[in-house]
């Protein structure tokens, strides 16, 4: 008896030592797992935030540049004041008998000798800011790349000492886990997939795209309609046009030429530009009146008239400072009656406007003729003042009849209006009738119910016939400047040295086609038509002519465009096992882990009697582990918190990406199952995109 239970208890310490070291290794092969896709995902959450603040220091050091360009602009803008002023003398001296040469010379004078001096000073600035910040942008984008790379290669170092700390002695990573290594590399940017994808199924190619991409600014050219359409940034130049965007709206005041809301309802803050409205500025000082209003009524004649100073006084005459007046009246005999009414209004304002703009400048002849590229972009800046008059006037007529049980109706509606405001003219004529309409009962939602009574209502009908609505100049420059920079394009034009047609509205005044550049483009400079195009004569030249007629307006040729950068992507890897998402696979073969027991005494193994025969799946022991890098910008601190309450999505422009472990997926245990210990779980089945992908991976890899 006491041999016989000396062998039991013999057998159970060994059973139970050797269950023991299963779970310890077990633990501990779990333990490494999580410490390895901890540990990768932290890594490259570093990554991405090291990103997003040199990204951020890009778009700090590019608004630099606008500012320093538009500082350039302002300086020639101030000594062209006194270039206008000689252009108009040329018309005045002779009318004015030279009384015009003897005030104007000596005003021109004290704009155009300062103003050369500001023109020497600025230039020089623009050059030196745009060759420092450009250069240091250059090496943002490589430092960038330097380290995206350095995180990949410690990503691979982490992975082997995690194991060699962590896990228990020879175990290593499953054929399941490098797999899931090398999608996870190539999809979070690290590894050129191109030539491997073009042999996976297109099921799985199509999700193996990239979750981070380094922009380069040298990268193939696209046609410009297709990097127009690339929103999601595919295409390198795509990539540009986003950034681009962003350094845009990044811009201070002074770079854009105007302010954000809500700020834009300070009038504070006016960007670049200013307004002087003289009739509302002699309103606010009490020499001109408020809308003053008199009416009479004598017998069948009535009669009415306001005079003073309006805001908003009639449509398209928007805005303060319009002085006129308006008068009607007419006769009503209760049967027939007429009316008529008159209004004028005029408005005289001083207007200062201009901005920087990081523009596309896109090449019209050689071999990337009409294609984008991020070294194709371009700062340049326009700064304009202008003398500004606007007139609206109204005229309308109205003859009616009244009829008993019917109501009044227009026999003679007419209207006639004529604005020409904001460099823009329209004049509509409108005529038409009034009555009282009555619905049919049949036609409700009761057809059949013909006790309904007829709904009426007085209707109209009216209709205008638009004489004209386009382009008008209204405002003449005293004025205008515009500076740009990058590197000189000679004899190869692009779009701000050519036609008028790539370059602003159209200097047609009111033609059908316009350009790229918009009426609201370089804080609004752009709408005032004779600034833009016109005088073609120098000194005192439209913007339009400036970059090819006036050569030193190019005021540094150093700038070549926006730097290389690294950007998320909006791609969705399969079943999340890609891009930011990590699975590791760790294993430990049953030959290894059974020679661990018996290290101390090799080849004393219990054999017979004594011998274990419980055997691991597959010969193996493993453990799947999975994280998972994340954006999250925290709403509960003020410090970080947006300012409009939005929550944001996550891109390597902000620094918010942190890292966690998370739950394996249904389709992640299944396949590790599955390649790890060659089973399938019974009551799972595999969809069709798991079962493609295994089918290939047996062919391909021999799993």
């Amino acid at each position: 008896m006491t041999l016989i239970l000396t062998v039991v208890l013999v057998l159970g310490g060994l059973s139970l030592y050797r269950a023991g070291r299963m779970t310890a290794d077990k633990m501990e092969l779990q333990n490494a797992a999580d410490a390895m896709a901890f540990g990768v995902s932290t890594v490259e959450a570093r990554d991405l935030n090291f990103a997003a603040y040199t990204n951020r220091a890009i778009i700090a050091n590019e608004v630099a540049i606008g500012q320093a360009i538009g500082m350039a602009s302002w300086a020639y803008h101030w000594k062209s004041i006194g270039d206008f002023l000689l252009e108009y003398n040329k018309f005045l001296s002779g009318p004015t008998l030279g009384i015009s040469t003897a005030v104007l010379t000596p005003i021109s004078t004290g704009f155009q000798v300062p103003g050369g001096i500001f023109v020497t000073i600025m230039r020089a600035y623009a050059k030196a800011m745009t060759a420092v910040n450009h250069n240091v942008n250059k090496i943002y984008g490589i430092a960038q790349q330097i380290y995206h790379l350095a995180s990949i290669i410690n990503t691979l170092g982490m992975l082997d000492a995690a194991v060699k700390d962590n896990a228990p002695d020879k175990a290593h990573m499953s054929g399941y886990g490098v797999l899931m290594l090398l999608s996870h590399l190539a999809t979070y940017g690290g590894l050129p997939t191109s030539g491997i994808i073009d042999h996976l199924p297109s099921m799985v190619a199509d999700q193996l795209k990239p979750f981070t991409k380094s922009y380069s600014p040298s990268a193939e050219a696209v046609p410009t309609a297709d990097w127009q359409a690339d929103t999601s940034g595919d295409t390198d130049a795509g990539g540009y046009g986003r950034l681009a965007a962003i350094i845009q709206n990044s811009g201070d005041p002074f770079t854009k030429g105007r302010v954000n809301p809500p700020d834009s309802d300070n009038p504070n803050l006016t960007g670049r530009g200013w307004t002087i409205n003289f009739f509302d500025l002699l309103q606010q000082a009490g020499l001109m009146p408020a809308p003053v209003s008199a009416s009479f009524a004598v017998g069948p004649v009535h009669g009415s008239a306001s005079f003073g100073v309006f805001t908003n006084p009639m449509a398209g005459a928007t805005g303060p400072g319009w002085l006129g007046f308006n008068v009607g009246g007419g006769v009503d005999f209760g049967i027939i009656g007429a009316d008529l009414e008159f209004e004028i209004y005029i408005r005289m304002r001083m207007l200062r406007e201009g901005g920087s703009e990081l523009r596309l400048v896109v090449p019209l002849t050689g071999s990337n003729a009409n294609k984008a590229a991020g070294n194709e972009f371009s700062w340049s800046s326009a700064d304009t003042t202008n003398f500004d008059l606007g007139f609206a006037g109204r005229g309308a007529f109205d003859a009616f009849i009244r009829l008993p049980f019917i109501g009044k109706i227009d026999l003679i509606s007419s209207e006639i209006i004529l604005v020409a405001a904001d460099d823009n003219l329209k004049v509509a004529f409108g005529f038409g009738g009034s009555g009282r309409g009555c619905s049919d009962p049949t036609t409700d939602d009761d057809p059949d119910n013909d006790d309904e009574e007829p709904q009426c209502e007085d209707v109209s009908d009216s209709a205008d016939v638009v004489i004209y609505d386009g382009a008008f100049p209204t405002s003449a420059p005293l004025g205008a400047a515009f500076v740009h920079s990058g590197t000189d394009t000679g004899a190869v034009p692009n779009a701000l040295t050519s036609t008028p047609e790539h370059m602003g509205t159209d200097a047609s005044f009111g033609g059908a086609a316009p350009g790229p550049v918009s009426k609201e483009a370089y804080g609004g400079a752009a709408k005032h038509l004779i600034a833009w195009y016109y005088p073609p004569s120098l000194p005192a030249s439209g913007i339009f002519f400036q970059p090819s007629v006036l050569p030193d307006h190019n005021v540094t040729k150093s700038y070549g465009g926006l730097p290389r950068y690294i950007d998320t992507t909006d791609s969705e890897p399969l079943f999340k096992s890609g891009g930011p998402f990590l699975l590791v696979g760790l294993t430990l073969d049953e030959e290894d882990f059974s020679d661990s027991l018996y290290s101390m005494h090799p080849g004393k193994d219990p054999k017979g009697r004594f011998a274990l025969k419980e055997n691991f799946a597959d010969g193996s022991m493993s453990a799947v582990s999975k994280s998972e890098v994340y954006f999250k910008r925290p709403l509960d601190l003020d410090y970080f918190a947006r300012g409009d309450g939005y929550v944001e999505h996550g891109s390597a422009f902000n620094p918010y990406w942190q890292a966690h472990l998370i739950e394996t997926s249904h389709a992640d245990r299944v396949i590790g199952l599955l390649l790890q210990h060659g089973e399938l779980a019974q009551g799972i089945s595999l969809d069709g995109n798991v079962e493609g992908l295994l089918s290939w991976l047996q062919d391909a890899l021999g799993f």
